[in-house]
């Protein structure tokens, strides 16, 4: 089962990826042209939707699906494309005001339309507020698997590896 504090950021960014979903599927009912920077961050929210928050939640039912090597590298896996689908929104957006219409009619994802504007504007936040929780989910992940191994047996750098046994005399006692 998972922490409370993991469960947590799970539930918060789950909200994140919904609304970034929310949010990137009205850009993509109202594209005039094809965006393969919008498209990608539609496979982005998906993703981390299922692998982050479906996953999560089954590991708190099934105890072998909570391998922390397994947990860190969706973990990573989703740090690195929210990350990515982040950028390269706001890279082809190039934030700027959504008053201007010069920007407007020039830029491929906003396509002309304010509203396309903020959407796109509120995704990019969203994704990176996302893309902010991977990094704690990651750090806080990586030193779980650094001090309990990455299979939980145990064999981490945390733990000693040969516990004291009772009933053995020490060196003291001979």
């Amino acid at each position: 089962m998972l922490s409370a504090a993991d469960n947590l950021i799970r539930i918060i960014n789950a909200v994140f990826l919904i609304i970034s979903i929310g949010l990137i599927s009205g850009l993509i009912s109202t594209q005039a042209k094809h965006s393969s920077r919008v498209n990608f961050c539609m496979f982005t929210a998906a993703y981390g939707l299922v692998t982050d928050s479906l996953y999560g939640f089954l590991a708190n039912f099934w105890s072998s699906l909570t391998y922390p090597a397994i947990l860190l590298a969706l973990d990573i896996l989703n740090f690195i494309f929210t990350f990515v689908a982040a950028t390269a929104l706001a890279v082809g957006i190039r934030c700027h005001s959504c008053k201007n219409k010069t920007y407007l009619e020039q830029n491929k994802i906003t396509q002309a339309s304010s509203s396309r504007c903020h959407q796109s504007q509120a995704a990019v936040a969203f994704f990176y507020f996302s893309c902010f929780l991977f990094l704690i989910k990651v750090t806080v992940t990586a030193a779980g698997t650094i001090q309990n191994g990455g299979f939980g047996f145990n064999s981490g750098f945390g733990r000693r590896r040969a516990r004291r046994q009772l009933g053995v005399p020490t060196i003291s006692q001979v």
